[in-house]
C-alpha cells in the first residue's frame, strides 16, 4: 500500500510525465524497424550518438542492421525488400502492391532504389 502510494506521488510529479512519454515510445516502437529517430528520441541523444548507440547494439549481437528497399512510385514509397547489411542484394525487386494496381512500373534496378536503415532486434 506504501509502495502504491509512492507511485501514484510519482505519476502526479514531471518525472511521472517522462515516464509516460517513454513508454508511449516504446509502445510505439516496432522491434522488428527500429530506427535511429526512436533511439534518439528515448534517450533524448543527439542523431550521431543515437547512431553510435545502435551500432554498438550490432557489435554487441543485440541489433541487426538491416536496408530497406523504398518503392519510388508516387503513392507508394513502401519498403518492398529488406536484407541484412552483409547479405547480397537482388539485382532487380518488383512492388507486388504496385503490381496489383497494375501501375506502370512495379519491376526496378535495386541499385537504383533509395534505401533505409533500420535496426532490428536479434532473436
Amino acid at each position: 500500500m506504501l509502495f502504491e502510494k509512492f507511485l501514484n506521488l510519482i505519476d502526479r510529479t514531471p518525472i511521472g510525465a517522462i515516464i509516460d512519454r517513454k513508454l508511449d515510445i516504446i509502445e510505439k516502437t516496432d522491434p522488428d524497424r527500429i530506427y535511429v529517430e526512436n533511439i534518439r528520441t528515448y534517450y533524448n541523444l543527439p542523431y550521431i550518438a543515437a547512431q553510435t548507440l545502435c551500432e554498438m547494439a550490432v557489435k554487441e549481437h543485440i541489433f541487426k542492421k538491416r536496408i530497406g528497399l523504398i518503392c519510388p512510385n508516387d503513392g507508394c514509397k513502401r519498403i518492398i525488400k529488406t536484407y541484412d547489411v552483409e547479405e547480397k542484394q537482388d539485382e532487380t525487386v518488383t512492388c507486388l502492391q504496385c503490381e496489383l494496381r497494375e501501375s506502370e512500373q512495379y519491376c526496378f534496378d535495386t541499385n537504383e532504389l533509395e534505401k533505409e536503415i533500420f535496426y532490428q532486434l536479434q532473436d
